[in-house]
């Protein structure tokens, strides 16, 4: 199985002069893969290799998937990290994951520099670099193949199973939580995400969700790229701008909450053809009587978690009690023998590999039974306060319940 890299090289031979990027400053493939060697020189002049983590707090999309590539493109892992953690939690995931870029738009960050020993390069976007580089700065250099052999290596090959992507979602007992992907996981999520809501056309995504979001990230934007799509950022989440691109030639698929959806809709939207809505899971996967909204429109909807990738595809004309309706390929689903009340297990190729630094949670969460791994999803399903999730993720894709955030 190739990893995303070599597919986005692939993608960008046969797309050069297309846009990859959309919106106010279109990125062309060609300029996409300039950029993401460049970001990947930077880290090789710091003598960041294969195996590191550089972790990336940005809410500039263009950025985040320059930062993205060309953290894999060097062999790196790349730490996505929602833009709703604070210092403290920055704190945590960089010393958790032993990140030794950070890639951030937030200001101040030299106190969180000072609290972690394993950072050597803070690269600033849109703000002040102050005693880091701004990533214009870094990415001022002769990227990896510095000599311009044909035979220089340009990227860094990995393979299915090294790690690909660590992702943080949320909190568990108030710390933050990060799931890590390996290669092959990234490569089954876009094969999947390339086919949703436009299975015969080369998408064109828009961003409705946040790339911090696992989901959104690899069933999204980059299924899309690696399509020979286009993505095209929306930053601000505004409804009415979304119904908009939506019905015009800019965008043709979006994937978006319960809420979101219904708020489209409140503005009669005719966005069932072109949007995918993103439910939670957990033990109501399956379970009578757990609604998860009241299933207005007719638009295709997806459960999934980071925990498990996308799963199931509901039947859009099913009512609230009715079972899901699908499973999706290459997924599977049991009942392990120590499970209760219909709660299933998930195991496919795009499922975790583990929790980052919570081996407890780790072993609580997946099983094993010859030799396949299985994911909980009633291990994620509540809490001892019955409090699920928080602000809009009251109906989101996030299964787990130690409050998530999207």
């Amino acid at each position: 199985m190739s990893n995303i890299t070599s597919q986005l090289q692939d993608t960008v031979m046969k797309n050069q002069s297309s846009v990859a990027i959309s919106g106010s400053d279109p990125t062309t493939f060609s300029k996409l893969w300039s950029q993401t060697d460049a970001f990947a020189g930077g880290l090789q002049d710091r003598d960041i290799a294969a195996g590191d983590a550089v972790a990336i707090r940005l809410s500039n999309p263009r950025a985040l998937l320059v930062a993205f590539y060309g953290t894999l493109r060097n062999g790196c892992v790349p730490v996505t990290i929602p833009t709703e953690y604070g210092s403290p939690d920055i704190t945590t995931v960089l010393r958790e994951t032993e990140a030794n870029a950070y890639v951030t738009d937030e200001t101040p960050f030299l106190g969180i520099l000072n609290r972690v020993e394993t950072v050597r390069v803070a690269i600033t976007v849109d703000i002040d670099a102050r005693m880091g580089i701004d990533l214009p700065s870094f990415l001022d250099n002769d990227g990896m193949n510095s000599a311009g052999s044909r035979t220089g290596i340009d990227v860094v090959r990995q393979s299915d199973d090294d790690s690909g992507l660590i992702a943080y979602v949320g909190y568990d007992g108030g710390e933050p939580l990060g799931v890590a992907y390996s290669h092959s996981a990234l490569t089954a999520a876009a094969d999947l995400g390339g086919s949703i809501v436009e299975e015969d056309a080369t998408p064109r995504h828009l961003g409705l969700l946040p790339l911090s979001n696992p989901i959104e990230l690899m069933y999204g934007a980059n299924a899309a790229i690696l399509e020979g799509g286009q993505y095209h950022p929306h930053t601000d989440r505004d409804p009415e701008t979304a119904r908009s691109l939506l019905a015009t030639d800019d965008a043709d698929r979006a994937f978006c909450s319960p809420r979101q959806y219904e708020t489209l809709r409140e503005l009669e939207a005719d966005v069932d053809d072109s949007v995918a809505v993103l439910e939670t899971t957990g033990a109501s996967l399956t379970r009578p009587g757990e609604a998860v909204d009241d299933r207005m429109g007719t638009a295709v909807r997806y459960r999934g978690c980071p925990e498990t990738g996308l799963t199931h595809l509901i039947d859009a004309d099913a009512d609230d009690s009715d079972t899901v309706s699908e499973v999706l390929p290459g997924i599977e689903t049991r009942v392990l023998e120590d499970q209760f009340d219909g709660e299933l297990s998930v195991s496919g190729p795009t499922t975790m590999d583990e929790y980052v630094a919570r081996p407890a949670l780790t072993d609580e969460t997946i099983a094993s039974v010859d030799g396949t791994r299985w994911i909980r999803t009633g291990a994620f399903d509540g809490d001892e306060t019955g409090v699920s999730r928080v602000g809009d993720q009251a109906k989101s894709i996030y299964g787990r319940s130690k409050t998530y955030r999207q």
